[in-house]
């Protein structure tokens, strides 16, 4: 396997990325989109030290398989991304914008491996963002592949989040945040107060319009409206998107081609995780991906 230097300057943003590359020519190469969070190229969280190095990995066990991919960072501190036009940057405040910065990296991988087929692979909100990307003209792209893809949308996901780790919490206080969040409305005074929202309350008002943007999009609709060959693959054990996810993006689809890949034992970064670890220590393993998943991956692609 070899690696590359991938990354791109895209409206104003120097975005840090990697191509990785089978020994020999290529069967197949994979976009890996990343998911939430400052998250660098290789799946890792420098701001918060977690590093579960998910994409790296990825990257490499997909390369073993004799498929190339191409990776990326989100922008954010500690991913290496870099602000070179402030102006132009504004773009990236967007949740719309990812799409834009997928399309560009579908053109660099394509430069990367022409004479193989294209597939995109989002992991967690970058499911979302593939989803959008493949719909309609869907760019040439040869299939679709979510990582552990939300079938719910943001605030749903953050209210069963919450929920989980407070049970039998009065969640009345996140639902009116949640109506006024989706309304373009400030945190309300009661809001601020509430221990519940104290991640929110602390955010700036243009990391709440992202997450409201986010929120607007339905993933169930978004992947309905992909008419690409789509293969979902789930861990058991994911707290972040909950298992029984899968089987409602699949239901979305209804009759179009579509294939579940289920990990029993596998965290929402594909690391066998322990019955009953809570979701901090769950979130927090470094242990290697579990190379199922990119076998699986390679297999469906075939």
């Amino acid at each position: 396997m070899t690696e590359e230097d991938a990354s791109l300057l895209i409206d104003g943003v120097h975005i840090p990325g990697r191509i990785a590359r089978p020994a020999g020519a290529a069967k197949a190469s994979v976009l890996i989109l990343p998911g939430s969070l400052f998250v660098d190229a290789d799946g890792d969280f420098p701001a918060w030290n977690v590093r579960p190095h998910v994409y790296r990995d990825l990257a490499h066990q997909l390369a073993a398989l004799g498929v190339a991919s191409m990776r990326q960072a989100k922008i954010g501190p500690g991913t290496g991304s870099e602000t070179i036009d402030a102006e132009r940057a504004a773009a990236h405040l967007h949740f719309e914008e990812r799409v834009v910065v997928a399309r560009t990296a579908v053109v660099r991988l394509r430069e990367a491996a022409p004479d193989a087929p294209l597939f995109v692979a989002g992991h967690s909100e970058g499911a979302v963002v593939a989803s959008l990307l493949c719909a309609g003209a869907n760019e040439g792209i040869d299939g679709m592949i979510s990582l552990s893809g939300p079938a719910l949308r943001l605030l749903d996901i953050m209210r069963a989040q919450t929920a989980a780790m407070m049970p039998g919490a009065d969640m009345s206080g996140f639902d009116t945040a949640a109506i006024d969040i989706r309304e373009g409305l400030p945190l309300s005074d009661a809001a601020r107060a509430n221990p519940m929202l104290a991640g929110l309350a602390q955010m700036p008002p243009q990391a709440v319009a992202y997450i409201r943007e986010v929120d607007a999009v339905d993933p169930c609709a978004a992947i309905a409206r992909v008419s690409l060959r789509t293969l979902l693959i789930q861990g058991g054990r994911d707290q972040s998107v909950t298992p029984e996810q899968v089987d409602q993006l699949a239901a979305a689809r209804a009759d179009l081609l579509t294939e579940i890949a289920r990990f029993p034992e596998l965290q929402h970064f594909y690391k066998r995780a322990e019955p009953g670890l809570d979701a901090m220590a769950s979130f927090a393993l470094t242990t290697d991906n579990d190379p199922a998943v990119a076998a699986a991956i390679a297999r469906w692609i075939g």
